[in-house]
């Protein structure tokens, strides 16, 4: 592999080469299969009017999942130790760069309460109602996913990436009884909708600045290990904010925070971590989460009977009918401009129509 310092475009080539040691990847030679275990609890009971209630505990430990260890990283401070000496020169295994070993030795556990009240359809409605609080933490949400330091990954045993505690989902079919059985010209074009929706609310997962780090930081060498790699950074106070003090970000002129930056006095809430040192102060995805998210989606249908054998439905849908905007992830670069702010969002509203012709 050849690096090519100062080249042009048109001449990549022209420019100096650096040769510099391979980049490896390897698996551990010592396979532990992965595995699982499950229990859950549930209490369902008939509370009349054709609906049923069900509550349920639900726990899940995941053992010995796939993540990445650089077996050939550099022990906290080397480089700090050793000015001006080249990182790969001092690395255990001389010759290479980092050697990225996939190993099963990851651990996820998950806690979940689920309860769920559903009403069969009956006398032209029918609706369920679900709503979960859970917690999920590991130390590796992605098989992809590398730990900070490959001698201690205790600072890696965070909220998983997806962890999102609450969700609330619900789902409705309705038939509009106006007009319902007439057989009338009026009744025929008027009578007979079916109205049906899913409307889902939930909270926001941790933010992710890349696979290596589910953190509030930046990319440095910072603890001297001779790899840049996205890290935690030191945190001073409580960056969390009340959901009423949450504001979208029109770009980095305005004050609108998602997250607090600074303490009362002016003061950065976060800091580089000091030379030679991991975060003393923040574990991968401990701090907070980002936004939530809601999504309106509703339906109006009709059908239309030509004769016994032809039929015509039109179907009106609605996603996003509010035209509710959904923000997007917050920045956690704590260099950034923007750094502890949302400033994108998406999900605009859509409509859409059909004729169904069926024989």
């Amino acid at each position: 592999m050849v690096s090519i310092d100062n080249g042009l475009v048109d001449d990549p080539g022209a420019g100096e080469a650096t040769g510099f040691p391979q980049f490896f990847m390897t698996s551990d030679p010592v396979y532990v299969i992965p595995s699982a275990w499950n229990w859950n609890v549930m209490l369902q009971s008939e509370i009349g009017a054709q609906t049923t209630i069900e509550v349920g505990y639900v726990g899940r430990v995941g053992l010995h999942m796939e993540r990445v260890r650089d077996i050939n990283q550099l022990p906290p401070g080397t480089t700090q130790a050793n000015p001006g000496i080249n990182p790969n020169v001092l690395r255990p295994y001389k010759g290479y760069a980092a050697i990225n070993l996939g190993e099963n030795a990851a651990r996820s556990e998950y806690e979940g309460l689920q309860i769920s009240i559903n009403r069969r359809f009956s006398s032209g409605l029918g609706f369920g109602v679900a709503y979960t609080l859970s917690e999920s933490q590991d130390n590796a949400s992605d098989r992809r996913h590398q730990i900070y330091s490959n001698l201690d990954d205790s600072s890696y045993w965070g909220w998983s990436q997806a962890d999102t505690r609450h969700v609330l989902i619900t789902n409705f079919v309705y038939e509009l009884p106006f007009l319902k059985n007439s057989s009338t010209l009026t009744g025929r074009l008027l009578g007979g909708w079916q109205l049906s929706g899913i409307m889902q609310f939930q909270t926001g997962t941790p933010p992710e600045r890349s696979r290596r780090c589910g953190c509030i930081g930046t990319t440095g060498d910072f603890a001297g290990t001779g790899v840049r790699q996205a890290v935690p950074w030191e945190v001073l106070g409580d960056p969390v904010l009340p959901s009423s003090e949450q504001r979208f970000s029109s770009g980095s002129s305005d004050d609108n925070f998602f997250f607090r930056t600074t303490n009362s006095n002016g003061d950065p809430l976060f800091v580089r971590p000091d030379p030679g040192t991991f975060s003393r102060t923040q574990n991968r995805n401990s701090l907070l989460h980002g936004p939530g998210f809601q999504s309106w989606n509703f339906g109006l249908f009709k059908d239309f009977a030509v004769n016994d054998r032809h039929r015509v439905q039109f179907r009106s849908e609605f996603f996003n009918l509010p035209n509710h905007p959904n923000w997007n992830q917050v920045n956690a670069n704590a260099t950034s401009g923007t750094f502890g702010k949302v400033t994108s969002k998406s999900h605009n509203r859509n409509i859409q129509l059909s004729l169904r012709y069926s024989f």
